[in-house]
C-alpha cells in the first residue's frame, strides 16, 4: 500500500505501556520508576521521531495516511507530556508556586484530565488505522485512494468513541464536583420529604447534621447527598462530615466510638442515627431513611408526649374485649402495629387506657391525645363522662366508629354536633376489586378533601388521589338541635349511597346516590367553651389498620396529618418518602409478551438497524466508485 514502518505503532503502544507501569506499578520504587519511565518515553519518542520522518519521505496518497498517524503518534507524545506536567514533579521542575492549595490541585487536576483525552483520541485512531491497513495488505497500488478512504473511515469512528468516552468521563466529573447524582439503577436513597422540610424551617437554631463515615464511602455518599438536599431546600442545616480516625478530636467531642453515625444536634439537643457502612447492608435502611430522620428531628423538635389508646371495648387494638359481640368471635388479625409505629415517628408514646386505668374517673393530665379507634361496645356513661370533661379542658380526641356497633356517642353527641347514621355506604361504580363479589362494593375509594389542616398533604394531591375506606359509615347532624357546627373535612364520592337494605345494591326507591361526610373536625365547644379543645371523627375504623396503613400511602398521610393537627403541629403536615422495594405484578401472558420482546425484540431491533445502516454505506459508495 505504499506505507511503511506499520510496526512504529506497536513501538508506540509499547512505551506507553511501559511508562505507564513506571507511574503507576513501580510509583513507590524510586529505582525502578525513573528507568521503566524513561525507557518507555523513549520509545514513544523515537516512535514519534520515525513517523514524521516516514510522512515527509512519502507522496502522493500514502503521504496522506503518514500524515494520520505521524499527528495521532504526536498526540500521544503530547498526552505524556501533559501527564507529566500535572504530577508533583512536573510541577517543581516548572517552578510554579500557589499561594492556595486549592488552585494547586485544580492545576494539576486539569492537565491530567486534558492529557488522558488527548491520549485516548490519538490512541485509539491509531490502532483503528493500523487494523484497516493490516486488512488491506496486498491491494495493489491502483486502489489506494479506496483503500484509504477506508483508513480515513474507521480512524474517525475511532475518534468518535474517543471523544464519546471523554464526554461521558466530564459528565460524571461534573456530576461529582456538582453533587449531582443520576441513579439508574433499581436502588435509590430517599429524599427529605415535605414534613422532614417543614420541622426543619420551624427549627429556631440551624440543623447541624454531623455525619462519621470514612472518607470513601457509599453510604457515606448516599448520607450526604440527603442532608445536602435538606440543606439546600431549607437554607436552615450546617452539613459535617468527618472521618472517626482521621479526625479523633471530632469523634471524642460528639462520643463517636464507630463509623456510621449520623448526630442531629439543635442548640443543646442532640439525637443519634446509626447506619451500617457496607452499602449492600444498608439498603434497606436507607431507602427508607427519610422516615427515620423525621421521627428523629420530632424529637429535636420537642419533648415526648402521651397519646392514650383507648381499652376493654372491643377496639381494634383490643379486639379480645369484643367478647364475641353479635355471636361471632372477636377478629385478633387486625392490628394497630403501622399506627403505633406512626405515634412513635411523630415523637408520641402510645399507652392503653380503659376501665382498669382510671377512664371512669378522667383522663390523666400528661394525655396529649386519646384515641378511641373502633370500638363495638358501649361505653359507660361515667367514660363518656369523662372524656367529656377532658374536652371541656381543651384535650385532643380521635374516633374512628364503625357501623353496627353497640357504641354511641351519647352525651358527647351534643358536644360534637354529630352522630354516626347506622347504614354501611357502599358504591356500585368506584370501589376496589378483592372478591369480584357484591361485598367489594363495601370497599369505597373517595379524593374528596376539603381544606383543612387535618387533610393538608391529601388536598394538595388533586383528582383522582384517593383512600380506601373499608365498610364505611357516614356522619350526620343529631336529630335534636346543636350549637356547635363540625366542619366535613373528607367527603364520599357523589355515587355512593347509604345501603338500608343490606343487598349492597343500589334501589333507587329508597336509597340516594350522594355525597356522605365520612370525616368531620370540631375545634372549640359551644359558647366559646373547651378553648383549645380538637376532634376528629371519622365513619371508618378500618382505614387505621395495618392493612391499610401498610399498603396505602395517601392513607398513611390522611393519619399522620389528623395526628399532627390534633397536637397542635398542622405547620409539620407532609409526605414522607419511602424507596422501598413495590412488587409488579404481571398476568401470564404480560410475562410471555415481556419474554419474547426482550429475547428476540432487542436482537431483531439490533439487526435491523445494522442491516440498515449498513445498506447505506453501500449505496453510498457505488454513488461514489
Amino acid at each position: 500500500m505504499g506505507v511503511t514502518r506499520r510496526w512504529l505503532t506497536w513501538v508506540l503502544v509499547g512505551g506507553l505501556a511501559t511508562f505507564f507501569i513506571g507511574e503507576r506499578v513501580f510509583h513507590d520504587f524510586l529505582t525502578l520508576r525513573v528507568p521503566v519511565s524513561t525507557l518507555g518515553a523513549l520509545a514513544v519518542a523515537m516512535a514519534v521521531g520515525l513517523r514524521v520522518r516516514a510522512w515527509r519521505a512519502a507522496d502522493g496518497e500514502a503521504r496522506r495516511i503518514e500524515r494520520l498517524f505521524a499527528l495521532t503518534h504526536i498526540g500521544c507524545a503530547l498526552a505524556l507530556v501533559g501527564f507529566w506536567v500535572g504530577t508533583q514533579e512536573g510541577v517543581r521542575f516548572l517552578g510554579l508556586e500557589f499561594d492556595d492549595a486549592v488552585w494547586d490541585v485544580r492545576f494539576r487536576r486539569a492537565f491530567l484530565v486534558g492529557s488522558s483525552i488527548l491520549l485516548v483520541a490519538s490512541a485509539l485512531p491509531a490502532l483503528a488505522a493500523q487494523w484497516s491497513v493490516r486488512e488491506g495488505e496486498g491491494a495493489p497500488r491502483a486502489v489506494l485512494p479506496v483503500q484509504s478512504r477506508r483508513i480515513f473511515e474507521l480512524a474517525t469512528s475511532a475518534l468518535n468513541v474517543a471523544l464519546a468516552g471523554a464526554f461521558l468521563m466530564m459528565a460524571g466529573y461534573l456530576g461529582a464536583v456538582h453533587n449531582q447524582t443520576l441513579d439508574a439503577s433499581y436502588f435509590k436513597t430517599s429524599t427529605p420529604g415535605t414534613s422532614v422540610q417543614e420541622i426543619v424551617r420551624g427549627m429556631e437554631e440551624p440543623l447541624r447534621a454531623i455525619l462519621f463515615f470514612p472518607e470513601l464511602n457509599e453510604v457515606g455518599d448516599e448520607v450526604r447527598s440527603y442532608f445536602s438536599e435538606l440543606e439546600a431546600t431549607t437554607g436552615n442545616v450546617v452539613v459535617e462530615q468527618y472521618d472517626r480516625l482521621a479526625e479523633p478530636w471530632a469523634a471524642d467531642e460528639w462520643e463517636v466510638r464507630s463509623d456510621g453515625v449520623v448526630i442531629l444536634a439543635a442548640g443543646d439537643r442532640r439525637e443519634r442515627l446509626g447506619l451500617p457502612t457496607a452499602l449492600d447492608q444498608a439498603l434497606v435502611r436507607l431507602r427508607v431513611f427519610d422516615n427515620e430522620a423525621q421521627g428523629a428531628l420530632m424529637r429535636l423538635a420537642r419533648e415526648r408526649r402521651i397519646v392514650y389508646l383507648t381499652v376493654g371495648h372491643g377496639e381494634l387494638n383490643d379486639p379480645v374485649s369484643a367478647g364475641g359481640l353479635g355471636g361471632q368471635a372477636a377478629d385478633t388479625t387486625v392490628g394497630l402495629e403501622a399506627l403505633r409505629a406512626f405515634l412513635g415517628a411523630l415523637n408520641y408514646q402510645p399507652r392503653d387506657l380503659g376501665l382498669q386505668h382510671g377512664l371512669a374517673s378522667r383522663v390523666p393530665d400528661d394525655a396529649a391525645i386519646v384515641m378511641v379507634i373502633g370500638p363495638r361496645r358501649a361505653f359507660l356513661p361515667e367514660e363518656l363522662a369523662a372524656l367529656g370533661e377532658y374536652l371541656d379542658g381543651g384535650g385532643a380526641l380521635l374516633l374512628a366508629l364503625e357501623p353496627g356497633t353497640e357504641f354511641e356517642l351519647g352525651e358527647l353527641t351534643v358536644r360534637l354536633g354529630a352522630e354516626l347514621g347506622p347504614e354501611t355506604l357502599a358504591d356500585e361504580q368506584n370501589h376496589v376489586r378483592r372478591r369480584g363479589g357484591p361485598t367489594d362494593r363495601q370497599l369505597i375509594v373517595t379524593d374528596r378533601f376539603r381544606a383543612h389542616p387535618a387533610v393538608t398533604t391529601a388536598s394538595r394531591q388533586g383528582v383522582g388521589a384517593g383512600i380506601l375506606l373499608m365498610g364505611a359509615g357516614y356522619l350526620r347532624p343529631p336529630e335534636e338541635e346543636v350549637a356547635i357546627r363540625p366542619r366535613s373535612i373528607i367527603g364520599s364520592l357523589p355515587t355512593t349511597f347509604a345501603d338500608t337494605n343490606g343487598n349492597l345494591t343500589f334501589d333507587p326507591d329508597t336509597e340516594t346516590r350522594q355525597s356522605f361526610d365520612v370525616a368531620l373536625a370540631i375545634e372549640g365547644l359551644a359558647g366559646g367553651a373547651g378553648e383549645g379543645m380538637r376532634t376528629l371523627v371519622y365513619s371508618d375504623a378500618d382505614m387505621f389498620s395495618d392493612a391499610v396503613l401498610v399498603n396505602l400511602g395517601l392513607n398513611a398521610v390522611v393519619v399522620a396529618d389528623g395526628i399532627r393537627w390534633l397536637g397542635g403541629e398542622e405547620q409539620y403536615a407532609g409526605e414522607t418518602t419511602s424507596e422501598e422495594d413495590v412488587p409488579i405484578v404481571h398476568t401470564r401472558a404480560e410475562d410471555v409478551a415481556w419474554f419474547y420482546s426482550i429475547i428476540l425484540g432487542a436482537p431483531a431491533l439490533v439487526l435491523a438497524i445494522g442491516l440498515f445502516s449498513g445498506s447505506l454505506r453501500r449505496s453510498r459508495r457505488r454513488v461514489t466508485a
